[in-house]
């Protein structure tokens, strides 16, 4: 079976590379014999995972998810089929769970594949135009397209003759359907980074680029949060306007909006084409003739004031500057988007007070919050500059301590002071000073008791560590950890929907609950300092394994 497989692959790539499509890859300026070195060169780096978010690196990863798709448009489909559902409905709905789920996925894909190509600093001085470097990129995406479109369509596909109005011809042109609006998917996200690469410097690509594939997820949020009323003012407005809106006919604006997004594709991906390879080098290392300013910023001196002096400061503006900058943890900070929707969703219904009779939803925020916080104490321990750790070798054993609170401090006042400090007028608004102040109070200290629990999962030198391709730091935690959590989490809404029925039990159970943090702060603190150290010292071990020193 296996030797059946392989020679039909090895047929079709003959195919491929025959003189039919070389003269097509001609006719649109890619050159084939550069073409073909450039995708077996993809693929062998991304079998030895040397390619950022590469489809051969994620190969189980990827399929994983499109059998379950598969599975889930399966039932989808047998339901529809077994209650009479319309088949063009079917189709509709198939389609557009496609689109949802493609445009994400593509932007991300996209960013990885075009935005960081660090493979590109080798390629830039060879004779490789941009468009036979681009349509070798491209191709490699088609391997996600393939997949994602076949999990959620097949079934349907398969069973839409049995569907009310089905006709025997339909899966053939559902399927074509299905391929069309990927590829146009793909070219479409494709094209918004070629569209950015000829407006945007290349030293601010990186940053645009995580904003594109950050606003879906925004938008899905927003649409959670305010939908009926955004479908009201929608309505409201047409209802003003119904006059000049009924002259135009529909048709014109779906006929406007694919021809915008169809001139936007073609300019994207000829942008790709163009120059890509020279901008390679500039978005991978950015600027290197920016003048650095003096700061003395007001946070730093607080620091060093109350954690221990320069040392301090230092581990806190190297943390602060490192979670703003660094492309790793940006990059995989994206993937925990999707957990904001509960806390979203839980702050779109907080209108009761958590003191009121009535559950509110405001009990589930400090334990979303705490998660989300344990999530990025896990991303923080991958950075993209791990070689650059051996500069905290020159570090005393006593800065180290020091340098350790530092480190505590940025996450503390970053992921639990400045968000409660920016819900605290909200729920002022709400509930009153008072209810307000003592929810705030209380959420800060048990996310802080969250932080002391995440600060333990760094195991070294934050963003000192290259990032595991196989297993991305956000799956460490595994379905058991994520059940432990839930099951505690829920234990512990249940305790505190009783506690705050007496304001009185509240403030003992934040007293507490903060000497506890303390504790446990202080705890953490001491473990995470050995944790840095046996790091530094493994790479001090390593390095007198790999050179020795020859006397002169």
């Amino acid at each position: 079976m296996n030797q059946r497989i392989e020679r039909l692959k090895a047929a079709a790539q003959r195919r491929l590379r025959g003189p039919v499509f070389s003269a097509g890859l001609r006719s649109l300026g890619v050159d084939p014999k550069r073409y073909w070195l450039l995708m077996d060169l993809f693929h062998k780096l991304g079998a030895r995972e040397e390619i950022q978010g590469s489809s051969d690196r994620r190969k189980i990863e990827l399929r994983v998810s499109a059998f379950i798709s598969f599975v889930v448009s399966g039932v989808i489909a047998v339901a529809a089929a077994w209650f009479g559902a319309p088949a063009w409905g079917v189709i509709a709905v198939a389609l557009s769970l496609t689109a949802f789920v493609l445009i994400p996925t593509m932007l991300s894909e996209a960013a990885n594949s075009l935005v960081h190509p660090e493979e590109g600093l080798a390629l830039a001085h060879y004779p490789i135009n941009g468009a036979t470097y681009t349509s070798a990129k491209l191709s490699r995406l088609l391997f996600i397209v393939t997949h994602l479109v076949l999990a959620w369509n097949l079934a349907p596909a398969a069973l839409t003759p049995f569907m009310n109005g089905g006709r025997w011809w339909m899966p053939a042109l559902y399927l074509a359907a299905a391929f069309a609006l990927g590829i146009l998917i793909g070219l479409f996200c494709c094209g918004i980074f070629g569209v950015l690469m000829r407006f945007v410097p290349p030293r601010r690509m990186k940053s645009a680029a995580q904003l594109v594939q950050a606003l879906p997820f925004v938008i899905f949020m927003l649409a959670g949060l305010s939908g009926r009323e955004t479908v009201m003012n929608i309505r409201n407005w047409l209802s003003e306007h119904a006059r000049f809106a009924a002259a135009i006919p529909p048709w014109l604006f779906v006929a406007a909006a694919l021809a915008s997004a169809g001139a936007a594709t073609i300019f994207g991906v000829r942008s790709l084409s163009a120059d890509y390879l020279i901008r390679a080098s500039s978005m991978v290392h950015g600027r290197a003739d920016v003048r650095t300013r003096r700061r003395r910023p007001f946070l730093g001196l607080v620091v060093r004031a109350a954690f221990g002096g320069q040392a301090s400061r230092a581990g806190f503006d190297y943390t602060r500057r490192m979670m703003a900058r660094d492309w790793q943890f940006r990059r995989q900070l994206l993937e925990l988007l999707p957990l904001a929707f509960p806390l979203a969703a839980a702050f779109g219904a907080v209108e009761a007070s958590p003191f009121s009779a009535s559950f509110s939803s405001a009990h589930i925020m400090p334990h979303a919050l705490g998660f989300i916080v344990y999530m990025i104490c896990l991303l923080a321990a991958f950075g993209t500059d791990y070689r650059g750790v051996w500069l905290f070798q020159l570090v005393s054993k006593s800065g180290l301590s020091r340098f350790a609170r530092g480190v505590h401090a940025a996450f503390w006042m970053t992921l639990v002071i400045a968000p409660h400090a920016l819900l605290l007028p909200v729920f002022a608004w709400l509930w009153g000073a008072s209810d307000a102040a003592s929810f705030a109070l209380y959420s800060a200290t048990v996310t802080t008791m969250y932080l002391a629990a995440g600060l333990r999962r760094i195991h070294g030198v934050p963003f000192g560590k290259q990032v595991n391709p196989v297993r991305p730091a956000a799956a460490s935690l595994g379905i058991v950890g994520l059940a432990a959590f839930a099951i505690t989490a829920l234990i512990a809404v249940g305790i505190q929907y009783v506690v705050f029925r007496s304001r009185l039990l509240v403030h003992a159970t934040t007293l507490l609950a903060g000497l506890a943090a303390f504790l446990w702060t202080r705890s953490s603190l001491g473990a995470f300092e050995l944790q840095v150290r046996h790091h530094l010292g493994t790479l001090d071990g390593t390095s007198t394994m790999i050179y020795t020193e020859v006397e002169t």
